[in-house]
């Protein structure tokens, strides 16, 4: 700490006693969910005064820090463009404007259009988020949402492009997007928020028309839209929750149908969730495709009569194959495009409509970020492919390689590379990239994917991060998070590797990975992350209190209570928006994401999965007698997934078993932004540089 003399706030307690299952516990910071309660936003700023004055010797390093990651944003180069119908859609930064506006230009050649311009929109310059960008078949109608706030609440804008005028909004909660083959039709789905259903909804932009056609009222379970790969079919998805990644395709316990072209028809059921198996369907060659889990957790693909797709008429494609995980299903009109994965190594094997494979497409690193098809980049955009092609677009991202953009022609099996992001100063053959596997209580092997300069002296210092939770993957990225590397290589610069470790409760593996620790089994994530630090130490890459593990949402509660179970083992702990009160959260159906928890982490009003719960959930095992490693968290007062008063009443009620306030502990609350963090601008290099400035701290104070 830079001042020993400050006293970090504390405030005032409100306990209130709680009796479940014969187990006493005292809440003392209920109070403060009431955010029109003053004392509230003066306790949230007296915590953010104490971090900034708790780290004041840290203000060169961060300023150092700042500069660093400002100096490695990626130059402008060619643009990342999708086609629809017609038209070209592609975004152009202006300098001196905090966002890239969208223009357009025809095909057939001409001038290029503006379509959208974040940057007139009111409120944008401080926070701004894209939802969607969809343009309909023939360019008419544009559809976009955005997010001005950080609370996740998407309002939907249609605009016409004939004349620029906006002729339809809904400010609810919109999630997908999808356009009818007509070009007026339009299908959203509109997420549980203070209600407790999904719905989708249908909009006729020009009768200015709108009508629920679904709803879906089990709480486990959500409702999506897309449009098949063909475009010639709609799917309506009730999802499970197991997978909470935006990026890999969501499976379904039911599917329905409806011709594109036929919106205002009657919707056909063509999987019914009493199959109890999970299914995601595709369209290609007069039938529908069905990835399907009824064989084994790693899938396999059938195909079925459009007229009548009833299992008893499913015809195999792709066999169930043990260790061959078939993650996704992508098809050209001349080609069916799969992404599998053995192991920890993706490849994209295609297949001609005779069944034949063709070209197979092995990215050069095991561990590594690989997606097909192009989307507009918004949270619940979709990824596009040009059907009517033979050329297959993907990206692939890691530790070291840049987002790189690919064109692959199936048809005479060659690529060729569309764009890579260019970070001014860098130089990839400084740093090599690693798989260790590490060993678990139960003997299982645990994966951590791994960076560090090429000249570091082993052991050192280690920086993990981790999910491991909702069965969602994590994969070694260059500009996405968790890597995020513009802002990781100056740790990888300063001696300290990086790594995410993929525990089970995540999805890296498949769904049996997640599977293996939910519910009463949930504390092997908890197990494994220390069977990972511990195995670093033991393969000579970490040294014994040099390693600081870091999580967010979700992740945030993995490290605090894997922390709590071995605090000796970790130099310091990042907890960025952390679910820090498993219980109340399972128990409060008041917060949107409490059914999705209670299936993670079980039920507390069953009285055995309530004591499994009470043994880890981080707020309720604080105590005197139990001193954490120095700890940051952080909060965002609009955050519309984990709400702020869940990490600050954990800060509060560790602080007040501690006899001096626990000091080492720092507490940030962002009051623009949400769950993510700043949108664009200073605040997005700053919040990086003082998590980083904090912990290299920690570690210069380490005894190893």
């Amino acid at each position: 700490m830079g001042d020993e003399r400050l006293q970090p706030p504390l405030p005032h307690a409100e306990p209130r006693i709680r009796v479940l299952h014969d187990d006493v516990t005292i809440d003392r910071y209920r109070w403060l969910r009431d955010r029109e309660n003053p004392d509230v936003r003066a306790y949230l700023e007296a915590e953010n005064s104490f971090a900034e004055q708790a780290t004041a010797h840290l203000k060169g390093l961060k300023a150092e820090l700042i500069a660093e990651i400002e100096g490695r944003q990626p130059c402008e180069g060619a643009p990342r463009a999708f086609q629809v119908g017609p038209f070209e859609y592609f975004q152009r930064h202006e300098q001196g404007l905090s966002h890239p506006a969208w223009w357009r230009r025809p095909l057939t050649g001409g001038s290029a259009e503006l379509v959208l311009d974040p940057n007139a929109i009111p409120g944008a310059e401080a926070f701004y988020s894209l939802g969607v960008f969809e343009p309909c078949d023939d360019g008419r109608y544009v559809a976009f949402s955005f997010d001005l706030i950080g609370d996740e609440r998407y309002e939907l804008t249609v605009r016409d492009m004939a004349n620029g005028r906006d002729v339809w909004r809904d400010s609810g909660r919109v999630g997908r997007v999808v356009w009818a083959a007509d070009n007026h039709t339009l299908f959203f789905t509109r997420d549980r928020i203070e209600r407790r259903h999904d719905q989708i909804v249908r909009v006729d932009v020009e009768a200015r028309d709108s009508v629920v056609v679904f709803e879906e009222v089990n709480e486990r379970l959500q409702v999506r839209i897309r449009r098949s790969d063909s475009g010639a079919w709609l799917f309506l998805d009730v999802n499970t929750n197991w997978d909470n990644s935006t990026y890999v395709q969501r499976v379904a316990a039911e599917v329905w149908c409806l011709p594109a072209g036929e919106p205002g028809g009657e919707w056909r059921r063509i999987v019914k969730r009493e199959l109890g198996h999970e299914v995601y369907a595709e369209h290609w060659e007069g039938a529908f495709l069905f990835r399907v889990n009824d064989a084994g957790p790693y899938w396999r693909l059938v195909r079925a009569p459009i007229d009548d797709p009833s299992p008893s008429r499913w015809e195999e494609v792709v066999p169930h194959r043990g260790g061959v995980a078939l993650e996704e299903v992508h098809v050209l009109e001349q080609h069916l495009v799969l992404l599998e994965r053995e192991g920890f190594c993706p490849r994209l094997i295609s297949r001609n409509r005779s069944g034949r494979v063709g070209v197979t497409i092995i990215p050069d690193e095991p561990s590594c970020t690989l997606r097909v098809g192009l989307s507009a980049g918004g949270v619940y955009s979709r990824a596009r492919l040009s059907f009517r092609s033979s050329k297959l677009t993907y990206s692939v991202s890691s530790f070291v390689t840049p987002d790189t953009v690919v064109e692959h022609d199936l048809a005479d099996d060659r690529s060729t590379v569309l764009y890579q992001v260019r970070i001014p100063g860098y130089d990839p053959a400084q740093y090599v990239t690693s798989v260790v596997m590490a060993e678990a209580e139960d003997g299982v092997r645990v994966p951590i994917s791994l960076v560090t300069r090429r000249d570091r002296t082993s052991p050192g210092p280690v920086w993990l991060n981790v999910y491991g939770c909702h069965g969602t993957p994590r994969w070694p990225s260059f500009l996405a998070w968790p890597s995020v590397m513009t802002a990781r290589l100056s740790l990888l610069d300063r001696g300290v590797a990086f790594g995410i470790v993929h525990v089970r409760g995540s999805g890296e593996l498949g769904r049996q990975w997640h599977e293996e620790a939910i519910r009463d089994r949930k504390r092997i994530t908890y197990t494994d992350m220390i069977a990972a630090a511990e195995g670093l130490i033991e393969h000579g890459l970490a040294t014994r209190d040099g390693i600081v593990i870091e999580g967010s949402s979700a992740g945030g509660g993995t490290v605090l209570a894997t922390a709590a179970l071995r605090p000796d083992l970790f130099r310091a702990v990042i907890a960025e928006v952390p679910l820090a009160d498993l219980i109340d959260t399972a128990m409060d159906l008041s917060i949107p994401y409490a059914p999705m928890e209670t299936a993670e982490y079980g039920n507390p009003y069953n009285a055995d999965e309530y004591r499994n719960l009470r043994s880890y959930d981080p707020y309720y095992n604080l105590s005197a007698d139990r001193p954490l490693p120095p700890t940051y968290v952080d909060a965002a007062l609009d955050d519309g997934q984990v709400l702020y008063y869940q990490p600050a009443r954990y800060v509060a009620q560790r602080r007040s078993c501690a006899a001096n306030r626990d000091p080492e502990l720092v507490f940030r609350t962002r009051t623009v932004g949400g769950h993510m963090g700043a949108s664009h601008g200073p605040g997005v290099a700053e919040e990086a540089a003082f998590r980083m400035a904090w912990a290299l701290d920690q570690l210069r104070r380490s005894s190893g």
